[in-house]
């Protein structure tokens, strides 16, 4: 979810037990990633990563606290 002020946001759920190594993409969150593969020849890993990692300081969380993992 992302609001109109460069913030993207994250309601919060209650925890689970999910494995990290994996994650499966929404269709169009996949056709982003096709995108930029294409324009920088980069790994989908690496792409997703980076993207993840670049982002966290533009992720405001909204809802209950949970203690950082």
């Amino acid at each position: 979810m992302k609001n109109n002020n460069n913030t993207i946001i994250l309601k919060t759920i209650k925890p689970t037990s999910e494995n990290v190594g994996l994650i499966r993409l929404t269709p169009e969150a996949e056709q982003v990633i096709r995108r930029l593969k294409k324009k920088t020849g980069r790994p989908f890993r690496q792409i997703a990563s980076e993207i993840i990692i670049q982002a966290e300081s533009l992720i405001r969380i909204e809802g209950d606290e949970y203690e950082d993992e």
